[in-house]
C-alpha cells in the first residue's frame, strides 16, 4: 500500500510569517547599532545659540558624541594635531600597493599672504621627514603603469604634484627636489606658460624642458579653464569647467553642445601644445579646484585622457584612475602632522595622540581615534578642556555649546 503524501501547504504561512519576523528583527538590531557608532549628519548643532549650517558627522560611543577634528579647529579656531599610537606592528609599512598623492601650488617666502602657498623651509622639512620616516616618492610614469596596467609600487609609496606653474617650482622647489633626488609633476595652465604680468610669475617652457632632465614631468592643468564664470542671469560664479556659462549680451545659457565643444577643444589644444613642447609621452589631467563631472570624464575618455587627479583627500589603489591627493600645504598644518596623516591614510579604527594647541591633550571619558571619516575627537572632554558648557539630548540628536 502507498504511502499518502504528506500536505504542508497549511504550514507554509506560518513558516513564511516566521521568517518574515526573524528578517525584521535582525534589521531592527543592525540598524540600532549602526545608529549608535554611524556619522550622523541629521545632528542638530548649534554654538552660542547659533545653528551651525553645515553640521559635521557625529558618532555616538558609550552614549558620547565624538565628531571631528577638522570641524572643531574650524569652528572654535583651535589648532588640534594628531599622531597615530605608535605600536601599530606596522614596522614602519604605513601602507602597500597603494600611492599616496601630495599636492602643492606656490612656493612662498611669505605664505601668510596665500594660504594656498608653503614657505621653501617648510617644504624642505617636509621633503626630509618623507625621508627619515620611510616614505618613497616615485615619478607619475611609475604612477601611471601602477594605475593602469602591471607596474609595482614600493611601501609607503608618494607623488609629489605641484598645480598652476608657478616660476617657484623652478626657482625654490626644483633645487631642493633635486637635493633629495625626488621626481615631480607639475600641472600647468598652458595658456599661461612664461605670463609675468598677471600674478605670480609662471615657468617658461624652456624651464620645464630643463627639468626634465632631472626627473620633473608637466602635463595638464587645462588650457584656459582654470577660472570661474557666469553660470546666471545673475552672475553667480563657478568653475567653468563643470558649469555651463551664461552669454550676458545673448541673455542665454550654453547649450549642451557648445558646453561639450568648449571642454573637448579646451582639452585638445592644451594636450597639443604640452606634446608639440615637451613630447609628453602620455596625457594627464589635474581638474582646476578639483572640480569634475561625468560630462568631462566622457570626453577626456574619447581624448585618450587616462589620468585625472581631484583634490579630494584620499589614497590611490591599482585602477584609481581618478586620484585623490592630500594637501601638503595646508594652512596651519605643521610637517610633523602632514606625515602623520600619511601614515594613518588606511587606518580606520586606530587610537591617536591629539595636541590642542601645541600642548598634549588628556582625555578621560574616551580615546580619541583615526577612523574613516577622520580623526574623531570626544566633544565632552574637549569643551571641558576649552571651559565650554556642553549640552548634548540623545533622544532628539541635539548638541548645544556655550562658549
Amino acid at each position: 500500500m502507498m504511502k499518502k503524501k504528506q500536505n504542508f501547504s497549511l504550514a507554509a504561512p506560518q513558516r513564511w510569517m516566521t521568517l518574515i519576523l526573524v528578517i525584521g528583527l535582525v534589521a531592527i538590531l543592525s540598524a540600532c547599532s549602526e545608529s549608535a557608532l554611524s556619522p550622523n549628519n541629521k545632528v542638530t548643532f548649534t554654538v552660542n545659540g547659533e545653528k551651525v549650517k553645515q553640521p559635521p558627522a557625529l558618532t555616538v560611543d558609550q552614549g558620547e558624541p565624538m565628531v571631528p577634528a577638522a570641524f572643531l579647529e574650524s569652528t572654535f579656531n583651535v589648532k588640534l594635531e594628531w599622531a597615530l599610537k605608535q605600536d601599530n606592528g606596522n614596522n614602519g609599512v604605513f601602507y602597500s600597493n597603494q600611492v599616496a598623492v601630495l599636492m602643492y601650488h606656490d612656493i612662498s617666502k611669505d605664505p601668510q599672504k596665500d594660504k594656498s602657498a608653503i614657505s621653501d623651509t617648510q617644504f624642505e622639512e617636509q621633503m626630509e621627514l618623507l625621508k627619515t620616516n620611510g616614505f618613497h616618492v616615485i615619478s607619475i610614469k611609475q604612477y601611471a603603469d601602477f594605475i593602469l596596467r602591471e607596474g609595482t609600487v614600493p611601501d609607503n609609496a608618494v607623488l609629489l604634484t605641484f598645480d598652476d606653474g608657478y616660476e617657484s617650482f623652478y626657482t625654490d622647489a626644483y633645487p631642493i627636489l633635486k637635493r633629495y633626488e625626488y621626481p615631480a609633476v607639475n600641472f600647468v595652465i598652458v595658456s599661461s606658460v612664461g605670463d609675468n604680468k598677471n600674478g605670480a610669475p609662471k615657468m617658461t617652457w624652456d624651464q620645464m624642458r630643463e627639468m626634465q632632465k632631472s626627473g620633473m614631468d608637466f602635463y595638464n592643468h587645462t588650457y584656459n579653464l582654470h577660472r570661474y564664470g557666469a553660470m546666471r542671469e545673475d552672475g553667480l560664479k563657478k568653475p567653468v569647467m563643470t558649469r555651463k556659462q551664461y552669454f550676458k549680451d545673448e541673455k542665454r545659457m550654453e547649450t549642451d553642445a557648445e558646453y561639450t565643444a568648449r571642454i573637448t577643444n579646451d582639452l585638445t589644444e592644451a594636450e597639443r601644445i604640452l606634446k608639440q613642447e615637451l613630447n609628453n609621452p602620455m596625457s594627464v589631467v589635474a581638474f582646476p579646484y578639483g572640480a569634475y563631472n561625468d560630462e568631462v570624464l566622457a570626453i577626456m575618455k574619447k581624448l585618450g585622457i587616462e589620468l585625472s587627479f581631484t583634490v579630494k583627500e584620499g589614497i590611490n589603489g591599482k585602477g584609481q584612475t581618478n586620484g585623490f591627493r592630500v594637501n601638503g600645504s595646508k594652512y596651519g598644518e605643521s610637517s610633523k602632522q602632514l606625515i602623520e596623516k600619511l601614515k594613518g591614510l588606511t587606518v580606520e579604527d586606530g587610537e591617536v595622540q591629539v595636541f590642542l594647541n601645541g600642548k598634549e591633550a588628556e582625555f578621560t571619558s574616551l580615546k580619541p581615534m583615526k577612523r574613516k571619516e577622520g580623526v574623531m575627537i570626544p566633544l565632552r572632554d574637549f569643551c571641558k578642556m576649552n571651559k565650554m558648557k556642553l549640552d548634548w539630548n540623545s533622544k532628539k540628536n541635539r548638541i548645544a555649546i556655550d562658549t
